[in-house]
């Protein structure tokens, strides 16, 4: 059972990025069962790696519609885009080096920076966009 599991509180009003935003939950939610299952090292490197893919894919997609539409505060929400796509880097270097990182210690932070990311950055880059007819 996922951890987190989409709730039309986090939606933006913006469908590509509401759409990214389910399938991250969902990615996440596979990563937490993979771990609490401890499958095999090489496939948990497998699933890290598409989740940083997806996750960099989902903010190129923010940040173009950013940019096409000047919003002000793009310089802080793309400084808290590079500080995830770090953190997923890391945890594939972990995994990598043939680590089995742990569920809470390790894990915790998609969920928490999902909430926190969505809620207080992306709400307002939904409402700006909107505001320039981007839905």
């Amino acid at each position: 059972m996922p951890i987190l599991t989409w709730s039309e509180e986090y939606s933006i009003n913006v469908a590509v990025i509401d759409e990214q935003h389910k399938r991250l939950l969902e990615l996440v939610g596979e990563l937490h069962a993979a771990v609490e299952a401890r499958i095999d090292k090489d496939e948990l490197r497998k699933m890290l790696v598409n989740l940083a893919k997806f996750t960099r894919h989902h903010f190129e997609t923010e940040e173009k519609l950013m940019k096409e539409h000047k919003f002000e505060r793009m310089k802080k929400h793309h400084k808290e885009h590079r500080a995830l796509h770090k953190h997923l880097e890391q945890l594939v270097d972990v995994v990598s080096k043939g680590k089995y990182p742990t569920f809470y210690s390790d894990y915790d932070v998609s969920n928490d920076w999902f909430l926190n990311h969505v809620l207080k950055f992306d709400k307002k880059l939904g409402e700006y966009l909107n505001a320039k007819g981007v839905f």
